[in-house]
């Protein structure tokens, strides 16, 4: 997800499909000015904006059974011609997708497997501390700054409890019991995608839980 504002243009940027495709991915197109986008980097790549990004706002993928149970009053807009693709039969095929970062000009990515393993994963990249959780039943994956307030943890029927005992609310990103009580956590903008579409457009990339790549 991206903040639709761009710095070299001063009004709201409109967006569709372009019908094009880059490393077989989605390239989207602004109305305003024609420029093509890549949709993982968030990136004009052709066009009068060519060159500049969009803000990314940190979201999470997840199905609608998981959001209903801590949203319940939430309505939802259906997609037919998606709704029956994109259900979590989707993500079945674990080794096929990754969660990934891009952070000071490198990359990571954490394998959908790996995190199935390891459903609570703490791991300094970039000089930064980031909390990766992962709720398996609906592939919903999350990720925070920790500030350094959080070294370890685990998943209590879809909370997280930290290695002090407190009990923090995955939505809010807020501490609801406990030592850290009322403490935030800071959203990191992560990208779930297909693992060979993230290496296509980061070559480089670290992968979690495997030997660096060259």
């Amino acid at each position: 997800m991206y903040a639709a504002q761009n710095p070299k243009h001063d009004k709201r940027l409109v967006f569709q499909v372009s019908g094009k495709l880059w490393h077989r991915s989605l390239v989207m197109r602004d109305l305003q000015t024609g420029s093509l986008w890549s949709h993982i980097l968030g990136e004009a790549m052709d066009g009068p904006l060519k060159g500049t990004t969009l803000k990314p706002i940190p979201s999470v993928i997840t199905s609608w059974g998981e959001w209903k149970k801590k949203h319940p009053e939430t309505s939802v807009l259906n997609l037919d011609l998606s709704a029956k693709r994109f259900d979590t039969k989707a993500w079945k095929d674990r080794k096929r997708f990754v969660l990934g970062i891009e952070h000071d000009g490198k990359t990571k990515a954490w394998p959908y497997r790996f995190l199935e393993e390891n459903p609570v994963s703490v791991e300094t990249f970039t000089g930064k501390e980031f909390l990766i959780v992962f709720l398996k039943e609906s592939a919903t994956a999350f990720a925070f700054e920790t500030g350094g307030i959080i070294k370890s943890g685990k998943l209590d029927q879809g909370t997280l409890v930290s290695d002090d005992g407190t009990r923090w609310n995955l939505w809010s990103a807020r501490a609801m019991e406990g030592p850290q009580k009322g403490k935030n956590l800071t959203r990191a903008f992560a990208l779930p995608s297909y693992r060979k579409a993230w290496l296509d457009f980061h070559p480089g990339s670290m992968i979690a839980g495997e030997a660096s790549k060259k």
